[in-house]
């Protein structure tokens, strides 16, 4: 046999004899099945690369700290990531409530100014955004045309963005 092939077995040896452990302790650990295999699996694939650096006598021992490093190292990834996942939750609800604010002070002076059109423009603008009829359906109602629908929306929404843009300067 030569050296490349007796590193082989041998590695194949310890492997048999510490795997089963190593990944008993591992899920302990970690408290998931697949992420203590995980663990061990890097764990091996680390004594690989430095197989010829291992004591012999001291593989189980070395391979069971490696192990255990490992999960804690996870385990701490974990809160970590927990942490970030807390944090970008409540950056969203206080960008929601913030948004819902800012949403709220602009459809109050919408209203505002859409309380103070004349008719029929009030009309028109209630049985389009407030009733949700279209154009066509607004028009029938009130016995003119669309055109002229098109016209009072274009009037109404003229006035509320110069009021808005006073309000704000």
């Amino acid at each position: 046999m030569d050296n490349e092939e007796n590193k082989i077995e041998l590695f194949r040896r310890m492997f048999c004899e510490h795997y089963p452990r190593l990944v008993r302790l591992a899920v302990q650990l970690t408290g998931d099945d697949e992420e203590g295999r995980d663990v061990v699996s890097d764990v091996m694939e680390t004594a690989w690369r430095n197989f010829g650096g291992i004591d012999t006598a001291r593989q189980g021992t070395w391979l069971r700290t490696c192990v255990y490093n490992a999960c804690l190292n996870r385990l701490k990834h974990r809160g970590v990531e927990s942490r970030h996942a807390a944090l970008m939750a409540e950056s969203c609800r206080m960008a929601t409530e913030a948004d819902m604010v800012e949403r709220e002070r602009l459809l109050r002076q919408v209203e505002a100014v859409a309380g103070r059109l004349e008719e029929p423009t009030r009309t028109v603008i209630r049985l389009c955004y407030y009733e949700h009829n279209t154009y066509s359906q607004t028009a029938a109602r009130l016995g003119i045309s669309p055109e002229t629908v098109k016209k009072h929306i274009r009037k109404a929404l003229r006035m509320m963005r110069e009021e808005i843009k006073i309000q704000e300067d």
